[in-house]
């Protein structure tokens, strides 16, 4: 049987120790450090100058030290200090999680809270590549295996939580319009689109695209168009553009005759001429590039150029526009089964444009011309005005200065008419989800009806979403819990969810897990028994994940008690008594009914009558709240003030109701022999239980073969 962390743990807080941690800074880290090391970790700080706080919480494996956050690399110093002397002792005694078993930076704290769940002693050192390797005492190896298990499949978990923080502006069901952005060349397309059909779409300018929404009505509409954009977009993308004008390039390795370069050009074969004809080009004149593998010129088509044999004698004079035909001859995509489609190409037009296209292995070849030329011979090929359009921008971009002047290449200009919609990222994000998850995946919950701010919480791993108003940490954890979610996955989600609000969402900030900051000079406590009290007058509390810590001022220390949710009424208001020296039944019970009110304690009695609500909040002490006046009074159970009911605009009878609903309370504490006849059977069969495993433990095994 797995044992159960203690519900009330105490600790002191050295002021002395707590003065030189003001001095460090305000902000402080809670670290864990097993008990058992915990002296020569305290000595080995203190020699290094450290300070820290020693809360020492018992009925544990572990304590813990207040360290102020600039001091944790010392901390550590001391921790390694202590581990290496420990292996040094007892080396077999210890277990180092290395190797494989290093753990990211950016899950131990992930890994911590789990072995904090399950109590399991742990030293974690930071390496040099930004892991942590952690140190476990050899008992606890095989509990230490399985919580590292339990927090790797943790954080499968969260790391698959989609967490979407909107402003609900209409049902999520059926929000009744469409928004998603696009590139401004598709917006352009739109918009077009949009006024020769007669459709009311608006576009918004959205950080770096357009946002472009509408009613769902228009829907089927607005994706026809977009679907023609994306196809004509696909359909120019097939086309391979080679531009074929003065500029050559000859490979290097195939076409260069290196013992007749001289040292101002190169000796070229021309292709095309079985190795007969050869030509010089200056190294001015011409550009090494793929890393001096081509050689790259251009040819003048009016001018002259000799032509030489294969030992560099001169054998003829040749034009440019000749010498061109050698190399512009044939596009080297094509093979003998490519469907070839000219224009204004009679023969081998030396200055073309081809266009190859992959998928149907086929080449529209058009003369070098304008571009109102190139448009239609691509429309006689079947291409719609949209792949056209697209091309002939692409072309353009491919000429070169000169090119372009003949090319004459004018872009259409489309202007968007852009409307003002200052919240359209709300639309935006409500129009994903309602596209992407609601609706789709299986819903946790009832969808809020309501507009306002609002997450979504999307759970990759089932498939499942659920969507939850914007609320403060340890609701948004209630309501997670109840989704089904265990409490450290409730927990880890709902600190994913709070850090995705806006600063407005919430006033209050989620507590940083394991961080608390100084709030005043003598007091790490921010809030106050709202009492006069004296002697709650040096005490203060706090509520951290659904835990109460309370802190009292001594003399020499800061007394310190962490009560945990679901702890019975009677055993708090004993650790109270015992551990903070309260002696009042009305200072009690103000201690009490903070936690009451903080739903810590788990066995709260009340009672209704007709004129007045009563909670019992201690042994005996009651508060009473007039149903009439909403006024309340807290009182002993056993003298109950007929004056202060009577402000609180409660009857005489009523006061009597009160009276008689604790009598049997009040008869129990006065004579406690005189008990039910059910009350002591349950108290008898109470201890034969106890008799019967006290003689199980004492009675020896009895083997084989053995008598009594």
């Amino acid at each position: 049987v797995k044992n159960q962390c203690p519900k009330i743990k105490y600790g002191k807080l050295s002021k002395q120790n707590f003065a030189k941690l003001q001095k460090a800074g305000t902000e402080f880290k809670f670290v864990t450090v097993p008990t058992d090391k915990l002296s020569d970790i305290e000595a080995n700080v203190l020699k290094m100058g450290g300070s820290y706080f020693r809360t020492e919480i018992g009925e544990s494996n572990n304590a813990v030290l207040a360290v102020p956050a600039s001091q944790l690399d010392l901390l550590q110093t001391a921790m390694k200090y202590v581990v290496g002397k420990e292996m040094e002792k007892a080396p077999d005694n210890i277990i180092v999680k290395d190797g494989s078993d290093l753990i990211p930076a950016e899950d131990i704290e992930l890994v911590h809270k789990v072995l904090e769940k399950y109590d399991i002693p742990v030293i974690s050192f930071k390496t040099s590549d930004d892991k942590y390797m952690n140190f476990v005492p050899k008992e606890f190896d095989g509990q230490y295996r399985k919580a590292i298990h339990e927090a790797e499949e943790l954080k499968k978990e969260t790391e698959n939580i989609e967490v979407t923080r909107f402003d609900q502006i209409a049902p999520l069901e059926n929000p009744g319009f469409e928004c998603f952005t696009v590139p401004e060349d598709e917006a352009k397309e739109l918009y077009a689109a949009a006024r020769s059909g007669n459709l009311d779409v608006s576009f918004v300018p959205y950080n770096d695209k357009i946002a472009v929404m509408y009613d769902t009505d228009i829907a089927e509409k607005v994706n026809d168009a977009r679907q023609r954009y994306k196809a004509s977009l696909e359909e120019s993308e097939d086309f391979i553009i080679d531009i074929f004008d003065r500029q050559i390039t000859l490979d290097m390795n195939q076409l260069n005759v290196k013992k007749l370069n001289t040292p101002d050009s190169y000796f070229m074969r021309v292709p095309n001429t079985k190795g007969q004809d050869y030509i010089m080009i200056g190294k001015a004149d011409s550009e090494l590039i793929n890393g001096g593998k081509t050689l790259k010129t251009e040819l003048d088509p009016e001018k002259s150029y000799p032509v030489f044999d294969s030992e560099g004698k001169v054998k003829r004079a040749v034009n440019g526009s000749e010498l061109l035909g050698y190399f512009n001859t044939k596009n080297r995509r094509i093979n003998r089964n490519t469907a070839v489609y000219k224009y204004g190409t009679k023969g081998e037009e030396l200055q073309r444009i081809d266009l190859y296209n992959s998928k149907k292995n086929e080449l529209i070849s058009v003369k070098m011309c304008s571009a109102e030329e190139m448009k239609i011979a691509l429309s006689e090929r079947g291409l719609n005005d949209d792949t056209i359009a697209k091309l002939l921008a692409d072309i353009n971009k491919e000429l070169d200065a000169e090119q372009r002047e003949v090319f004459g290449y004018t872009a259409e200009k489309t202007e968007i008419a852009y409307s003002d919609i200052p919240n359209i990222g709300e639309y935006l994000a409500q129009s994903q989800l309602s596209q992407t998850v609601i609706g789709k995946a299986e819903r946790m919950g009832e969808l809020p009806k309501n507009n306002g701010a609002k997450c979504c919480i999307y759970d990759k791993n089932t498939d499942k979403f659920g969507v939850i108003p914007v609320l403060p940490l340890k609701e948004v954890q209630s309501m997670l819990t109840q989704m089904g979610y265990s409490e450290i996955s409730a927990k880890e989600i709902a600190e994913k969810v709070v850090r995705s609000y806006r600063d407005s969402d919430i006033e209050e900030e989620p507590l940083a897990y394991k961080t608390f900051s100084v709030a005043k000079e003598h007091s790490i406590i921010p809030q106050v028994f709202e009492t006069s009290n004296a002697e709650l007058g040096d005490m203060g509390f706090n509520i951290i994940d659904g835990k109460i810590i309370i802190v009292k001022d001594d003399p020499e220390n800061y007394k310190y008690m962490q009560i945990e949710q679901g702890t019975q009424l009677a055993e708090a208001e004993k650790a109270i008594r015992e551990n903070f020296g309260i002696v009042d039944d009305i200072s009690v019970s103000e201690v009490m009914k903070q936690m009451i009110d903080n739903d810590i304690i788990a066995d709260v009695k009340t009672r209704e009558t007709k004129e007045a609500d009563v909670r019992q909040l201690s042994g005996n002490m009651i508060e009473v709240a007039g149903k009439e006046t909403g006024l309340t009074r807290v009182m002993p159970m056993d003298n109950i003030d007929e004056n202060a009911l009577a402000n609180l605009g409660i009857s005489e009878k009523g006061v009597r109701d009160i009276r008689r609903s604790f009598e049997k309370n009040i008869n129990e504490k006065r004579h406690p022999d005189k008990q039910t006849l059910g009350e002591l059977k349950k108290f008898a069969s109470e201890k034969i239980k106890e008799v019967s495993q006290a003689v199980k433990e004492k009675t020896p095994l009895i083997g084989k073969g053995q008598g009594r």
